[in-house]
């Protein structure tokens, strides 16, 4: 995940990406989203590239997450290529990029990418991801044998730079 700070006119609530995605996931962690109850892992690295956050629900759904302070189009291709894979693939970003980017609501729905903003606080779908067929079945199953080799209980808190899990919320 990109260490970078925010620019100015970034949000000043997250100091770093990885302070943005660290709230996003106990958000996500605590079930309080409108992704429901799910199971967490972040920065997992497959051999396409690495996913900022990957949950899985307890239907066996994936959803990929990319986070961005501020360049969402980056966001919006690493998040395309998750469709691969991921049953559904989003871009996350502050309230503020989100507005930005929903002047490409078109691009977003054409390529079945969700869009989500996050404030610190709430996490709101401005546009929901399109269920995917996997292109790439192999890995699929690679995030499902992640996802099932994963302890139950939570841990203190996320790895950097490698794969780990956050959070799991029990299924």
């Amino acid at each position: 995940m990109n260490q970078e700070r925010t620019r100015s006119g970034g949000h000043p609530e997250f100091a770093t990406e990885a302070d943005f995605v660290e709230r996003f996931v106990d958000k996500l962690a605590k079930g309080r989203t409108a992704f429901g109850r799910v199971q967490i892992t972040t920065e997992w690295d497959h051999r396409s590239g690495v996913v900022d956050v990957l949950a899985r629900h307890r239907r066996k759904t994936l959803m990929a997450f990319e986070a961005k302070l501020d360049n969402w189009k980056r966001a919006f291709h690493q998040a395309y290529r998750s469709t691969a894979y991921a049953n559904k693939s989003y871009v996350i970003v502050p309230e503020h990029v989100a507005s930005r980017a929903m002047r490409d609501r078109e691009e977003f729905e054409l390529r079945g990418v969700g869009l989500c903003s996050f404030n610190g606080s709430a996490v709101q779908v401005l546009i929901e991801a399109t269920e995917q067929d996997a292109l790439l079945r192999w890995l699929r199953e690679q995030a499902h044998e992640h996802f099932d080799t994963l302890p139950n209980e939570h841990r203190a808190g996320p790895k950097r730079g490698s794969s780990g899990s956050l959070p799991a919320a029990r299924l």
